[in-house]
């Protein structure tokens, strides 16, 4: 069975929905005890994994109960916020229906509740160890809009739509199932067009997304549409030498970064404000190794520079960028430490999602986006060959042919990790790069 599901995941191209895109066939042929569907949805304005929780409770537990079945595991759960009220009553209702063993797992609104270590500590109690993966712990964790398409894809349907919310400067919000690979401004031009005249687009969430590129990914969670002045559009975009610099000059070592890190609450070794400390006064090739190693440790949740630092600093920029220059020097990751206590005040320190909305500047976008049915109809995509962890896929067609929908586009490389690409729409393919493959249907034509 775990060998058949994982193949046919493969095939469809699963990967990550929550936004890391790592393949899912690797996960559904692995070993666990327990698995776990990611439904917390902690960054402000996306609405998209509750609403599909509640229009689709069928996908999800099947989907779910595949997986268990698939890795052997003894216990099945949905994690989610509590005041998702539509997405529990529906979930309860085809549990019972259908007498399926799946626990539900009811949780606060805070930030990040869907950091997979965070839920995995939540739902378990066990602690993922530092550098490790849930796995660690004998637990698999998926995305609702994964697990739904492992559902579809049990029933030989490729991943060729996304669901995600448009939110922010736009008239409409929404959330819409579009074609893998919709061009960004005709999703949102289907939520009514942009409400601003100078803006940026971030794919994702406002917290952790970072600024758009031209077309959704499969692992698109939303489009938020904000002024181009607004605050996380400028963080996303100065240099980060810019930060680097005022680490030295302004972090007067408060430790509220550390103290609100959910890995160091965790019991991990990371303390941002030391990072600040040792980057700020020297060159990172003189800062001792045992002190670099605890840049690996960091989720980029976020929270250290825009909820918890009074200057505003950003240690996760900082990090960030000292990691792809440890990367670039041949630095290597720690090995996965053994498990580690939590901190004691741990469940003390959760942010709740209205205060870091109302921190960052996005409740006043925090609006209904009502999930439209049927799926965007689209003339054109544009498919990138890298939307997933890994390789990025190769095409395996060429500018002037035909694909209909669900037709195989590109192909990871052989005995590496990445995944398949499908054509989203029906037509001719008219460009053909290793970074994207454009594809219009045939109205586009005449």
């Amino acid at each position: 069975m775990t060998r058949d599901l994982a193949e046919r995941v493969r095939e469809a191209g699963v990967v990550g929905a929550g936004g890391a895109g790592f393949p899912t066939h690797v996960k559904v042929a692995a070993r666990a005890a327990v698995v776990i569907a990611n439904g917390a949805e902690c960054e402000p304005l996306l609405k998209v994994d509750q609403q599909l929780m509640a229009a689709r409770p069928g996908d999800l537990v099947q989907g779910l109960v595949l997986l268990k079945e698939a890795v052997g595991a003894r216990k099945a759960v949905v994690a989610l916020k509590q005041k998702y009220r539509q997405a529990v009553s529906a979930l309860r209702e085809e549990i019972a229906r259908r007498k399926l063993p799946v626990d539900l797992h009811l949780m606060g609104s805070y930030y990040p509740a869907g950091d997979e270590q965070v839920l995995v500590r939540e739902v378990t109690g066990k602690v993922v160890p530092e550098g490790g993966i849930p796995l660690d712990v004998g637990a698999v964790v998926s995305n609702v809009g994964t697990i739904i398409n492992i559902a579809r894809a049990s029933r030989g349907i490729p991943v060729t739509t996304r669901t995600l919310t448009v939110a922010g400067e736009v008239r409409e919000p929404v959330t819409l199932e579009v074609p893998v690979g919709a061009y960004v401004e005709d999703v949102l031009a289907a939520a009514g067009g942009v409400s601003c005249p100078d803006y940026r687009v971030i794919d994702g969430g406002p917290v952790m997304g970072a600024i758009s590129g031209p077309s959704v990914k499969k692992t698109t969670t939303g489009l938020i549409v904000l002024p181009a002045v607004h605050k996380l559009i400028e963080a996303r975009t100065r240099p980060v030498e810019v930060d680097v610099a005022r680490a030295g000059r302004a972090c007067d070592q408060c430790r509220y970064c550390t103290d609100y890190c959910p890995r160091y609450l965790l019991g991990h070794r990371i303390e941002p404000h030391v990072i600040m400390r040792l980057v700020g006064q020297q060159q990172w090739e003189n800062i001792p190794a045992e002190d670099l190693e605890r840049a690996w440790f960091c989720c980029q949740c976020g929270l250290c520079g825009l909820y918890a630092c009074p200057t505003s600093l950003s240690p996760a920029r900082v990090i960030a960028g000292l990691l792809e220059a440890m990367k670039a020097a041949g630095f290597k990751k720690p090995p996965v430490a053994p498990p580690s206590e939590p901190h004691p005040w741990g469940w003390g320190r959760k942010v709740p999602v209205s205060r870091l909305a109302a921190r960052i500047d996005v409740a006043r976008y925090e609006r209904p986006a009502l999930l439209r049915d049927g799926a965007l109809k689209l003339k054109r995509v544009r498919l990138a060959c890298k939307q997933h962890a890994g390789a990025p896929a190769v095409p395996v067609v060429a500018e002037g042919d035909t694909v209909s929908a669900g037709d195989v586009v590109a192909e990871p490389p052989a005995a590496a990790l990445g995944a398949r690409v499908h054509a989203s729409i029906a037509g001719r393919i008219v460009s053909v790069t290793d970074q994207a493959i454009v594809i219009h249907a045939p109205e586009e034509e005449s």
